[in-house]
């Protein structure tokens, strides 16, 4: 009985150790089915779809917009932007802390930013090369119109990132949400 009860427990152990990254390989990012090329801004690198082209800041903030290529910009389109501001000298937020901002405090941050309602709000955590990525996605409604929306914060000593998808249902490919991942996942520091 002593002996499986040491059994178990070393077990527990090793998958604890596992799980919480204990001597864990790099991740490994494997290629996307589409054709890829790099994307640069604020000192990061990542790749995008090949086809993607990137359309003028509407935001002012310095985000690099990226739409597919054959997106009718006039119309509307899904999209994926990237925000680098540096904050030089400020040491990232624990993964515990970024989750409870955005858990406590998002959804009455975009009510107040004008959107009607929010739905389907939920907080996540991937793993990347270049670190712990906290993930946020929801549903927005202007107008009557539902935006879902995915965002990647990759916590980084120093900067402020942040990818953002947009989807408004134009079915577009590779979906929004899946460029907006693969950013985050080749994401690295020029």
């Amino acid at each position: 009985m002593k002996r499986q009860i040491s059994m178990l427990l070393a077990i527990s152990l090793l998958l604890t150790a596992l799980l919480s990254g204990c001597g864990s390989k790099p991740v490994e990012v494997s290629a996307p089915e589409w054709a890829t090329t790099s994307g640069s801004a604020g000192g990061f690198s990542y790749e995008v779809p090949a086809d993607w082209t990137t359309t003028a800041d509407v935001t002012g903030q310095g985000t690099t917009i990226y739409i597919p290529a054959n997106a009718d910009v006039n119309a509307g389109t899904s999209n994926v932007n990237i925000l680098v501001q540096n904050a030089s000298g400020q040491k990232a937020v624990s993964m515990k802390d970024m989750k409870s901002t955005l858990e406590t405090g998002l959804e009455a941050q975009l009510l107040a930013s004008g959107f009607e309602k929010v739905e389907n709000l939920k907080v996540e955590e991937l793993k990347a090369p270049i670190g712990d990525v906290c993930v946020v996605s929801y549903d927005t409604y202007v107008s009557g119109t539902k935006f879902t929306q995915k965002q990647f914060y990759p916590l980084i000593n120093d900067y402020i990132v942040v990818v953002t998808s947009t989807n408004i249902g134009d079915s577009i490919e590779p979906s929004p949400e899946d460029v907006a991942e693969y950013i985050a996942l080749t994401l690295k520091k020029d």
